[in-house]
């Protein structure tokens, strides 16, 4: 798996009113990047999180983020099974523009 967290970033700054604004955020730098959310859902394991599967067109593998407000964490992953070119070589610029829109860094957890 490879997987990036933002971290020291202003989440935990945002109020729970302030949600709806980081999910439009996320979701434009989605757009930003040209990519396709086919699933848009809460994990069963963290109640309350926004978590995306994207895909770039037709192309395999997915590229899969988690914003989970409770924890004010933000993680932007790719499982082994879903592992494909273009998203290995998104996954890192995707973490920074994120990161930077939230004033964070980005540190992998591989």
């Amino acid at each position: 798996m490879i997987k990036y967290e933002v971290i020291n970033s202003k989440m935990s700054e945002v109020k729970l009113l302030d949600v709806d604004f980081v999910v439009q955020t996320i979701e434009e730098i989605i757009a930003n990047f040209h990519l396709d959310v086919t699933q848009k859902t809460t994990l069963s394991t963290m109640k309350g999180s926004y978590h995306y599967h994207l895909k770039h067109g037709k192309k395999s593998g997915v590229l899969e983020v988690t914003y989970w407000p409770q924890k004010k964490s933000l993680f932007i992953e790719i499982h082994e099974n879903r592992i494909s070119d273009w998203n290995k070589n998104l996954i890192l610029p995707f973490s920074e523009s994120l990161a930077e829109c939230f004033s964070g860094v980005v540190q992998s957890s591989n």
